[in-house]
């Protein structure tokens, strides 16, 4: 993935690294004491006047940064044996700035320096709302220093898909400017693009991201899936949105509910246990969680006849009565009357429960469901068929 930050840090250090060759060879010239040698006062305005003429090629770089970059690379190199002229100064850094403009890459701009930069930057992989978090975030930056046109170009090819992560930028009235799939680019959000192939329209949910960015989940091809054409891998993909000047940044990664689901019900466990039903709440609500982005998605899947079942998020209270369910019609019946005398085994660090978990003929037909015991009430969440 490119990093508009490390690329104009790179840059900088390109820069100042062939300045530096040509004016290093005046650091000492003053300590030589000759009379053909150079000060340090005539070192520093050699400096300024080169980043003065220096034609600025990288959005964002200022002068201060260029002065600085040529410094610190100064710092790095041996000085020299003897002193030189104020003329041989002059063409060194002459020759410094034609050869800085060849494009050569130095040492730091290598792809295993970039690599090391980049995982030392960005959050884990294995957090995945972190890094999708980030890599929208690279993408703004991308666009605030190079332009619409240079974001768009970047993010419409092969280059910037990073496994499952891809960015897709989207203008104010709905319109995919930029996306790895070109056949993508210029339809609109309103159409057959911002709906899912289960049928639900998330492209209303991502049109309404504001600056603070929004949770929209949907069913999708996941690009590192295995499968392809017909037979490709479809699976719920939790997006990241965020507006920028009008624009609509946004990337995502896929749901591996195996892994999620403990963490989430784990989480409002943990928040039911430390502040009550209250705080739990509050925890699936919070516009910058996880939960509530998926919300959306799974109350459109319970209310269709899309899915053979019913995804479930619950909290049933001490005395085993339902008081939140994502179907609120439920609130108020017995968990085990919905899910069978098998949720009673809920334990503090969580448990998978299944149909199989249940006496014969009691509860659901098919059930996946995760539950914790938070203080005598239960947490849980999974799906179930009746």
């Amino acid at each position: 993935m490119r990093s508009t930050a490390r690329s104009r840090r790179r840059a900088l250090r390109g820069r100042g690294v062939a300045l530096a060759a040509a004016a290093v060879v005046v650091l000492v010239a003053a300590g030589c004491g000759g009379d053909s040698g150079v000060s340090q006062a005539e070192v520093d305005e050699a400096i300024a006047e080169a980043v003065a003429a220096l034609p600025v090629t990288v959005p964002g770089m200022g002068a201060a940064e260029v002065d600085e970059s040529i410094r610190a690379a100064i710092e790095e190199l041996p000085p020299p044996s003897e002193a030189v002229t104020m003329a041989e100064v002059d063409q060194a850094i002459r020759d410094a700035i034609a050869a800085a403009g060849t494009g050569a890459p130095s040492e730091a701009e290598t792809p295993a320096a970039e690599a090391a930069a980049g995982a030392a930057e960005a959050p884990a992989k294995s957090d995945a709302a972190a890094y999708t978090r980030f890599f929208v975030e690279e993408a703004v930056a991308l666009y605030a220093a190079g332009g619409l046109s240079a974001a768009v170009d970047y993010y419409s090819s092969p280059e910037s898909v990073d496994g499952q992560w891809y960015v897709f930028i989207v203008s104010a009235d709905g319109t995919v400017l930029a996306h790895p799939e070109a056949g993508l680019i210029g339809e609109s959000l309103h159409g057959w693009v911002g709906t899912d192939i289960n049928g639900y329209e998330f492209g209303p949910e991502m049109l309404a991201a504001d600056e603070a960015g929004r949770w929209v989940p949907y069913v999708y091809v996941n690009p590192a899936g295995d499968a392809l054409g017909d037979d490709a891998a479809f699976e719920l993909k939790n997006a990241w949105v965020v507006r920028h000047d009008g624009l609509l940044f946004g990337s995502g990664w896929y749901v591996d509910t195996e892994r999620i689901l403990p963490a989430l019900i784990s989480e409002a466990a943990e928040h039911y246990r430390e502040g009550g039903l209250g705080a739990a709440l509050a925890f699936y609500n919070d516009p910058q969680g996880l939960a509530t982005g998926l919300i959306p998605t799974v109350q459109y899947y319970n209310r269709t006849d899309t899915l053979d079942g019913y995804f479930a998020g619950f909290i049933a209270g001490p005395d085993g009565t339902i008081v939140e369910h994502l179907d609120p019609s439920l609130i108020g019946i017995p968990i085990v009357d919905l899910l069978g005398p098998a949720v009673r085994d809920a334990t503090p660090d969580g448990v998978w429960i299944t149909a199989a978990d249940n006496p014969p003929g009691q509860g659901p037909e098919t059930m996946r469901i995760y539950a914790v015991d938070a203080d005598g009430a239960i947490v849980g969440g999974g799906w179930y068929r009746k």
